[in-house]
């Protein structure tokens, strides 16, 4: 009888780490888009930039001296 309850007792265990780890991710998709609907705030308003002044932007911050992937400098 104590095999069976340990049984039961594991398997319930195991349904609520799965129940958990659905709500952690449900979690963090919410944020992302409370991220999304904040950013968007803050610039409501402002002028819009295109894809390669964002491009730009982004290249100049992250390639700063580094190196890329297939290991030339980054240009």
């Amino acid at each position: 009888m104590a095999k069976a309850v340990n049984k039961k007792v594991g398997q319930v265990i195991a349904r609520k780490r799965r129940e958990l780890i659905a709500i952690r991710i449900e979690i963090e998709d919410l944020l992302d888009c409370l991220d999304v609907l904040e950013a968007r705030a803050r610039d409501a308003g402002k002028p819009r930039l295109s894809h390669d002044e964002i491009k730009k932007r982004y290249a100049a911050q992250t390639n700063g001296g580094a190196r890329a992937r297939n290991g030339r400098k980054a240009a």
